[in-house]
């Protein structure tokens, strides 16, 4: 049986490719992805003829053919096996269209053929384009817009298509003859592809081919003339692209280049320029032509025509050719202005602002020309100005500053002033950032920033601007700092930043200086940039060898601070100059740089410090002499010891050589050692004498020798340098026969101190002290200004309180000459010095009393001077007495000589009405000496106060009259003459008492101040009896009544004192001793408490009298107010929230009366009821560490002691104690630095009314020092734990 399989028949053959209908090889015939064929052969046969065939067949034909090129299964084969075969049908449809007209048809094949020329490549493209070349070279271009157009895209699309043109020079000269065609698309096209043949070198003037006979400059003129012509008559911008885009291609080409700039009729530069000058030149029709065709695409909305017309113009205006006509013809056609408005318009569009700026600065050439076009759009430069300096290094950045320079020289008067503080305001933040350790701009940048800043300062309406001297301050600052720096070479820039901080400083000085509140501010941050910068600038030239312009700079601008700045400045800067070795530096100056400019300009900024810094116009003596000083310090040394007896010139440099070495003195700038400059001077002396030629001022001169002599013999004194004693002897012989003034110039401390050490110059130092007396009294306010050029009385008072020099002594001595010789005047001005040396330093009284002062103003009062001296010399007296130590009042004999002396003078029938100031002050002097006269010195000369009738007298006459005024004395204050007088008599009282107990305490009886007035005659030493104190107490005003109280506490004190020595017996009525209880206790709630304190003190002394007899028991018993006084204060003491202060006075009252009454033999019934549990409990409530005095412990003692407290209150109050005890301790270091005294005089009556009750309040209990309070306070809590333990005991 045989299988399926042997008889299966074999497969049938596959059937051969048929070709297509037209009987074209099937290998033509290629597929489609979609299953189809497409007849490359019936589609090439179609094309070609297209020219006669159906046009919607061929339309047919390209559309089906533009589907198969999309498809890849057709394309591969294609471009495999047939890749020229499409090319040239395509080439002839497209020529056939074009030769129909038919628009849309034509469009069809070139979009065909560059599909194709893009799908299969250079096959294909290489024969269209060689095919296409043909055309358009064979003729007419009138109908072959769509060849154009293919063969442009085909060009910009092809590799190498240049390559397979033909004949291309025929080519280009037919396109460039078809430009003259009417069609504008055609025109257009014609650009393009002349704009690609360019790119791709295929021009006549890339050599590609023999040229033959053509004139190429012929072409080019032609090509020229007609491109201009379309870019003048188009309003498209894709063929002013175009066109803009073939000239700048072509500008660019070596040969082309120069024809615009060459085609002018016989007109060279020369003739250019002159024309610009003169009259207008009319220049070849190309560059008019060239100039009127760029305004259109200059306005045109398209950013790249506006970019590449701007380019082109800059291009023609970059070469190397003859620019001037080109020039010329741009601004005469205003493109000018057509650039401004491009600029005006570009919305900072970073090209179009570089484009723009460029084609402005090459116009900027021509400078009268283009300056009328700058006037007029510079305020388009500014925004553009702000924006490019934002912006580090931008590449116009130079080019818009230096635009705007040129209008700021030129045309300065158009700018506005907010244009021109805006302009100010955009440089200064370049600069700053410059200044921020940036380098945000280049080198011209920076030149053209200082050189318009320099502009704007120089405007004649610079001092209008406002905010101007602020931006300029800053800015020159910047400058200085960047260019100073040694961050990046800058010394090309270094002489602009000095240049613009010269002219900053001009500024300053020029002009209403008032106007502008800043020029003081802009004024002073020069000087500290000149301080800042430029002087550690020329501190490192010394080491760093830097350039001498810069150098000549920098001094030019001292110099001008120096001579020229207001107000105290340039003595402050010169300061800052000499402080800073500039002596030193200036000779290292002159030998780095040995020019004869150099050493001019610094001998003249030395001059012009040691103006500021001596006076005197000392720096005159350096600016006739500096063409001969030498450049060498050493040099220096040896002229000055020549003898210049015959040698004008020699004098002249010996008199600027000693202003230099004086000078230095000050700084301690050593021009050379101290014995070489000792031994130049002395010889200077000894050779010399002193001896000026008449053209100097001798004088001043010799003024000047001396200081510099004492100078180096005081410095080298503490060296042990030997001197001269011939040099010595000679000069001190000069300055007692020769006029000198020692006020005339700045005096070194270490020359004045010498000279008032040596007593061999006592004559004529006596002399220069008289006529600075004078000077003084003549000008106080001046010599009082503590000044540092010229002695003043400052200098003079520190010497006189160092005591190491003879001024004190010098003064009296000259004092008591005058006093004899001399006129009322030289008196009251070495008086009036004196004077004001004691009111700067008090101190320095106990130097002038050892000297003899008083004995010579004794002599004073002795004479007849007017009462002006007489009320000068009292106040000296009084701040003499009021300052000096005890140790100063040794000599009891003078002092005593002077008070009689003082007393003589006085008139006990004196107004106490009147404003006698002499009278008011002769009063505090007694106050003074009595108040000594307590501490055991001056006593008999308080004796002699206190025993004279004319004092008690008055005294009697002013207390009578004060208490008959009765309630109307309230109205008599200090501040009225009597209040004033009555207030001096109570203080002279209150340190007579105090006088009366130190001195004559034996022969006092303190109760006669307890008799009444009708009872005895006047007393016979100074005091007020006790009515008459209590009068003045209830009437009068509040320092009345507070003086008045204190004098009735010191009684008080004194009769209680006495009586307990005495046992005595009290022998006023009880009426009297109930009207002074009556009116003390009327005053303890006083508000003034210090009045209040001392009567609560005056009624614990009274009560203390009840153990002395029946009578005062019985006083003391009838009293109603005590009780109601201890519960006022229970009261009080009790009361929440009290202030600390008020709870403190009130308890010390509070506790003095009611320790007393405690301490009565019967203590009343109502005071043992008042101190009850409750009581004590809020007054302890209220206490606290800080408000502890020793008056309320020792009341809580005496309640110990009476078994008062309860043991819960002992404990609380000794834990209270312990902590304020500790407290204390701590805070005693720092109370001793707040107890210094505050050294003090006094000018006038007020100041001798404060002083002598400031010291009445001292001498008071309850006015003790800080000190002493606390060991008090120490003292009675030590007691209340003595007397608690005691009662634990018990």
């Amino acid at each position: 049986m045989e299988s399926d399989g042997d008889d299966a028949s074999p497969p049938p053959p596959a059937p051969r490719p048929q070709g297509c209908g037209a009987g074209h090889r099937a290998s033509h015939l290629l597929p489609t992805s979609a299953g189809g064929r497409v007849c490359v052969s019936c589609a090439a046969a179609l094309l070609s003829s297209a020219a006669s065939a159906p046009s919607h067949h061929v339309a047919h034909a390209l559309a089906s053919l533009s589907l198969a090129l999309a498809d890849q299964a057709f394309l591969a084969p294609l471009r495999a096996a047939h890749p020229r075969l499409l090319a040239a049908p395509l080439a002839d449809a497209l020529q056939g269209a074009a030769a129909r007209r038919d628009a849309a048809l034509a469009a069809q094949a070139c979009d065909l053929a560059a599909d194709l020329a893009a799908a299969v490549g250079a096959p294909a493209a290489s024969e269209l384009v060689a095919r296409l070349a043909r055309v358009l070279t064979s003729g007419s271009l009138v109908k072959q817009l769509h060849t154009l157009h293919c063969f442009g895209l085909l060009l910009n699309s092809a590799k190498d298509a240049a390559a397979y043109i033909g004949d291309k020079l025929s080519l280009f000269l037919n396109l460039v003859n078809d430009l003259r065609l009417p069609s504008e698309e055609i025109r257009g096209e014609i650009l393009f592809v002349l704009y690609k043949l360019s790119i791709l070198n295929t021009t006549p003037w890339d050599s590609i081919c023999d040229t033959g006979d053509v004139d190429l400059a012929e072409i080019g003129r032609s090509l020229l003339q007609l491109s201009l012509e379309v870019l003048l008559k188009t309003q498209n911008d894709a063929v002013r692209l175009n066109c803009v885009a073939l000239l700048l291609t072509l500008a660019k080409k070596g040969p082309f280049d120069i024809l615009l700039l060459s085609d002018q009729s016989s007109i060279n530069c020369l003739e250019a320029e002159e024309s610009m000058q003169t009259d207008y030149v009319p220049l070849n029709a190309s560059l008019i032509l060239f100039a009127e065709a760029v305004k259109g695409s200059l306005l045109s909305t398209n950013l790249e025509v506006q970019i590449g017309t701007l380019d082109l113009i800059c291009h023609f205006l970059s070469s190397d050719g003859n620019v001037c006509a080109l020039l010329q013809t741009l601004i005469d056609e205003n493109v000018a202005d057509y650039v401004f408005e491009v600029l005006r318009l570009s919305g900072n569009n970073d090209l179009l602002v570089v484009s723009s700026i460029q084609v402005l600065s090459f116009l900027a050439r021509s400078e009268e020309k283009f300056n009328e076009k700058l006037a007029i759009g510079f305020s388009t430069l500014l925004p553009v100005l702000h924006y490019v300096a934002e912006i580090p290094f931008h590449p116009v950045q130079s080019h818009v500053s230096r635009l705007v320079w040129i209008c700021m020289v030129n045309c300065s008067g158009i700018l506005s002033l907010p244009q021109e503080e805006q302009i100010a305001c955009t440089l200064t933040a370049i600069l700053r950032r410059n200044g921020n350790g940036e380098l945000a701009m280049s080198s011209e940048t920076f030149i053209l920033v200082c050189s318009i800043l320099i502009e704007i300062l120089k405007s004649p309406r610079a001092h209008d601007m406002e905010k101007l001297p602020s931006l300029i301050e800053e800015a020159s600052k910047h400058a200085i700092s960047s260019t100073l720096s040694h961050e990046y070479n800058s010394r090309l820039l270094v002489p602009h930043s000095l240049l613009l901080l010269k002219e900053t400083l001009i500024f300053c000085l020029e002009g209403d200086q008032d106007r502008i509140s800043g020029k003081k501010d802009l004024e002073d941050s020069i000087i500290e940039t000149c301080g800042t910068f430029l002087l550690n600038w020329i501190e490192s030239a010394i080491v760093d060898g830097n350039d001498e312009e810069t150098l000549a700079g920098i001094l030019q601008i001292f110099q001008i601070i120096l001579s020229r700045t207001s107000e105290n400045r340039p003595f402050k800067f010169a300061e800052l100059l000499a402080s800073s070795s500039w002596f030193s530096l200036s000779f290292g100056f002159m030998g780095l740089f040995p020019t004869d400019d150099v050493k001019s300009a610094v001998y003249l900024v030395t001059s012009s410090i040691i103006d500021r810094v001596l006076g005197c116009n000392y720096g005159e003596t350096i600016r006739d002499s500096y063409i001969y000083l030498p450049a060498d310090p050493t040099e220096l040394m040896y002229l000055l010891g020549q003898c210049s007896s015959e040698d004008f010139n020699l004098a002249s440099c010996q008199c600027a050589i000693l202003v230099i070495l004086y000078a230095c003195s000050f700084y301690n700038d050593r021009l050379a050692a101290d014995n070489q400059i000792l031994a130049s001077v002395e010889q200077y002396i000894l050779l010399n004498g002193g001896n000026f030629p008449y053209e100097i001022n001798g004088c001043v001169m010799l003024t000047l020798l001396v200081h510099l002599y004492a100078v180096v013999r005081g410095t080298s004194y503490g060296c042990s340098i030997p001197h001269s004693p011939e040099a010595e002897k000679t000069l001190f012989h000069v300055m007692t026969r020769k006029e000198w003034d020692f006020l005339v110039i700045r005096v070194h401390p270490v020359a004045i101190k010498w000279l008032f050490q040596k007593q061999e110059l006592m004559g004529p130092l006596a002399l220069q002290m008289l006529n600075f007396c004078k000077t003084f009294c003549e000008d106080e306010t001046v010599m009082l200004s503590n000044s540092s050029q010229l002695v003043d009385i400052q200098m003079v008072a520190e010497l006189v309180l160092s005591g190491e020099t003879s001024i004190s002594f010098l003064l009296v001595y000259l004092l008591n000459q005058i006093v004899k010789e001399g006129t009322e005047e030289e008196v009251f001005s070495v008086v009036n010095v004196i004077a004001e040396i004691l009111m700067i330093f008090p101190c320095s009284s106990d130097q002038f009393i050892s000297c003899g002062v008083v004995d010579a103003v004794r002599s004073i009062y002795c004479s007849s001077y007017s009462s002006r001296i007489r009320t000068v010399c009292s106040c000296l007296i009084f701040n003499f007495l009021y300052s000096a130590s005890a140790l100063a009042f040794s000599q009891e004999d003078e002092w005593l000589a002077l008070t009689v002396k003082l007393l003589e003078t006085f008139s006990p029938s004196i107004d106490c009405t009147s404003g006698d100031q002499e009278c008011k002050i002769f009063l505090g002097i007694l106050c003074l000496i009595l108040h000594h006269s307590a501490n055991n010195v001056l006593i008999e000369p308080a004796k002699a106060i206190i025993l004279n009738s004319s004092l008690v007298s008055l005294m009697d006459v002013i207390i009578q009259e004060a208490c008959a005024k009765g309630p109307s004395l309230f109205q008599h204050n200090e501040e009225t003459a009597f209040g004033e007088f009555l207030t001096l008599i109570l203080l002279l009282v209150f340190f007579s008492l105090r006088s009366l107990h130190a001195i004559l305490e034996a022969s006092i009886d303190w109760q006669d101040f307890l008799q009444h007035s009708s009872d005895v005659q006047s007393f016979s030493v100074l005091g007020i009896p006790c009515h008459d104190l209590c009068r003045l107490m209830h009437f009068g005003s509040s320092s009345t009544k507070h003086i008045a109280s204190q004098c009735l506490l010191e009684l008080l004190t004194r009769i209680s004192n006495q009586r307990n020595r005495l046992n005595a017996e009290l022998r006023c009525s009880m009426k009297y001793l109930k009207s002074i209880i009556a009116v003390i206790e009327g005053l303890v709630f006083s508000e003034d408490s210090k009045v209040a304190g001392n009567c609560s003190a005056s009624l614990a002394m009274i009560l203390g009298w009840e153990k002395f007899g029946s009578q005062e028991k019985v006083v003391v018993r009838q009293s109603k107010w005590f009780r109601l006084i201890m519960e006022e204060f229970a009261v009080a003491l009790t009361a929440p929230g009290l202030t600390s202060k008020s709870f403190t006075n009130q308890q010390k009252f509070a506790a003095n009366i009611a320790v007393s009454l405690l301490k009565l033999s019967e203590v009343p019934d109502w005071l043992s009821s008042l101190f009850e549990s409750h009581l004590i409990s809020g007054i302890v409530a209220n206490l606290s560490p800080r408000n502890v005095t020793a008056e309320i412990v020792n009341l809580f003692s005496e309640l110990v002691a009476r078994k008062f407290l309860s043991q819960e209150h002992i404990t609380i109050l000794h834990n209270l104690f312990q902590v304020c005890r500790r407290q204390v301790y701590e805070g005693s270091s720092k109370t001793q630095l707040l107890e210094q005294r505050v050294e003090k005089v006094a000018r006038s009556t007020d100041d001798v009314l404060k002083l002598l009750f400031d010291l009445m309040l001292d001498q008071c209990a309850d006015s003790d020092a800080v000190q002493v309070q606390q060991q008090k306070l120490l003292h009675e809590i030590d007691l209340f734990f003595q007397e608690s333990s005691r009662r634990e005991q018990n």
